[in-house]
């Protein structure tokens, strides 16, 4: 990529927001499914009732929208799409912690969430990505 473009998008920033474009994607798709499906009382029951179900399905999608406005900022090197990542991320993390030790039978997927969250936050502030976010080049320093 030439100079007068920006500086270069590191991998790392490229593969967070492909999996936020995910996670957001399936999160509205979901809504959709769940509100589609609300008024079945076997899904009704699931969440509480209608109200409940259909409370959660909209939250799910306003959440999968986010997220997706979050990865297209990631991508133009938005530093407030970098901010908001971080704290999804950090809530996933303290989120998964806390499933963990609350339900022990989740320990195994809590911890590979636990994971995947930290290694996020780890793409999202290597020294390449601050730079990025800087508007950086690759061998400028970020001081």
């Amino acid at each position: 990529m030439s100079d007068q473009f920006g500086p270069k998008r590191p991998l790392g920033v490229t593969i967070v927001a492909a999996l936020a474009i995910i996670a957001g994607t399936f999160d509205v798709i979901g809504g959709i499914v769940l509100l589609a499906t609300q008024s079945d009382p076997d899904v009704a029951d699931a969440f509480g009732g209608a109200g409940i179900a259909t409370t959660i399905a909209i939250m799910e999608i306003v959440l999968g929208i986010f997220m997706l406005l979050i990865a297209f900022g990631l991508l133009r090197g938005n530093a407030v799409a970098r901010i908001a990542a971080t704290v999804v991320q950090a809530l996933s993390l303290a989120g998964s912690i806390w499933i963990g030790i609350a339900q022990p039978s989740t320990l195994a997927t809590e911890i590979v969430s636990a994971l995947v969250a930290l290694a996020i936050l780890m793409l999202l502030w290597s020294g390449e990505a601050t730079r990025y976010f800087k508007g950086l080049a690759p061998d400028q320093p970020t001081s």
